[in-house]
């Protein structure tokens, strides 16, 4: 399975990046999905978490909003053919230098219109999640606004999947979740039990 280029980098700084796309690129990307921007070079790469979307309006999509019975060509048309882009804005949480996958903020952003892609080879995602150094990052994005325990349910989840329904990572994930969290029981308890949800075929998570 090979990465799915979905969008480009709008703008960027050392601790995460903003992409745009077209809607009708919109159906690979997802909240908590792993990506990366990838420059020229294709040893190096950025990896990030995408953590919000967001969708502008223009005139006409608001004289649609208004109109009693729109015309579905013309929605479809404003759908398929507008030029604004859709936004999502991901958080850096590593990146590749000379091959190597290092977890941390990266040495220099991406640049503009860098193309960015879908990570969903499952050999370079379980390369990029074998080490949990990453947590760290995401659970620092808390003062940020970023909404961190529904983004490590979304993104575990969908890594679990991508690694082939692996139990013992997720295993692994909690119980470092819990080391690191061990002071904060307000993002831990409820990420604990949004997991149980999204994965009921895990065993009982119990609190030490």
């Amino acid at each position: 399975m090979t990465n799915q280029e979905f969008g480009r980098v709008l703008r960027a700084s050392t601790v995460g990046f903003a992409v745009g796309c077209r809607v009708n690129q919109l159906d690979a990307p997802s909240f908590g999905g792993l990506v990366k921007a990838q420059p020229v070079d294709a040893r190096e790469a950025i990896y990030g978490l995408i953590y919000d979307m967001h969708i502008d309006d223009d005139p006409l999509v608001r004289r649609l909003v208004l109109a009693e019975s729109p015309n579905p060509s013309l929605i479809n048309d404003q759908r398929e053919n507008r030029m604004l882009p859709i936004e999502m804005s991901v958080l850096a949480v590593g990146y590749r230098l000379n091959g190597d996958i290092r977890h941390g903020l990266p040495p220099r952003p991406p640049l503009n219109l860098d193309p960015v892609l879908l990570c969903t080879d499952p050999a370079e995602v379980a390369q990029f999640s074998d080490n949990l150094g990453y947590l760290r990052l995401i659970l620092r994005a808390g003062e940020s606004n970023v909404p961190v325990d529904q983004l490590l349910v979304a993104h575990i989840s969908s890594v679990y999947h991508l690694r082939g329904r692996d139990t013992d990572w997720v295993l692994n994930v909690i119980t470092e979740l819990i080391e690191l969290l061990r002071s904060n029981y307000d993002v831990l308890i409820p990420t604990l039990e949004a997991l149980s949800e999204a994965l009921p075929e895990l065993p009982q998570i119990s609190l030490p």
